[in-house]
């Protein structure tokens, strides 16, 4: 009798083991992903912020990080303060050639207008923001994809742009296989085939 039960108490050990193994790594895996999902998401925030300062000052959006870091980090915006109080029964443009108002504009580097204090505090506090590595997917060496172009929305033209990377470039190092993802759809931020600053992770 003891002869059985001891291989059948280590099979049940083994068993055990194996089991709590394969939900333990399920669970780092998860959590990991998570993490590098949300870095990504606030990566791209953060480009997509460059672009439309981009777009303030050249009119169009950037298809490749040379232009728009170039911009980020050489390139002025400009700022204006209002001066005065526009009285009710006139219009800005009244009571600026009424001398009631007036505006004064000065410029800033874009860097520190683009990520200024405002946005700043907006930002998951977990990832840190650093200019150098922007366009880059964190965790790996892979570029974002970026392209820009025009889109036609009810007969009027519109300039659009999209950033993105694969699933597989987030997950990059990580055991992926068939733990539910699709590692080769997007993750991104605005569209080539629509008017939407939006990414796609539900926001």
């Amino acid at each position: 009798m003891k002869k059985i039960i001891l291989p059948l108490i280590v099979v049940n050990i083994l068993l055990f083991y194996f089991v709590y193994n394969s939900v333990n790594s399920e669970i780092k895996f998860q959590e990991s992903a998570k993490t590098r999902i949300a870095e990504n998401i606030q990566r791209l925030k953060d480009l997509r912020q460059v672009q439309i300062a981009y777009k303030k000052v050249h009119e169009s959006y950037s298809n490749n990080f040379d232009s728009l870091f170039y911009f980020l980090k050489n390139d002025s915006m400009p700022i204006v303060k209002a001066i005065g109080e526009t009285p009710d029964s006139l219009t800005n443009e009244e009571a600026l050639a009424l001398n009631i108002i007036s505006r004064d504009t000065t410029y800033v580097l874009a860097k520190e207008t683009v990520f200024d204090n405002s946005y700043r505090k907006s930002r998951n506090p977990n990832f840190k923001l650093d200019i150098e590595k922007l366009r880059y997917v964190p965790k790996s060496k892979k570029l974002y994809n970026i392209n820009s172009g025009i889109v036609e929305k009810g007969k009027v033209l519109v300039q659009v742009f999209e950033i993105s990377t694969t699933y597989n470039n987030v997950l990059l190092g990580l055991d992926s296989e068939n733990r539910g993802y699709n590692l080769n759809s997007l993750l991104k931020v605005g569209s080539m085939d629509e008017a939407s600053l939006n990414g796609n992770w539900g926001e």
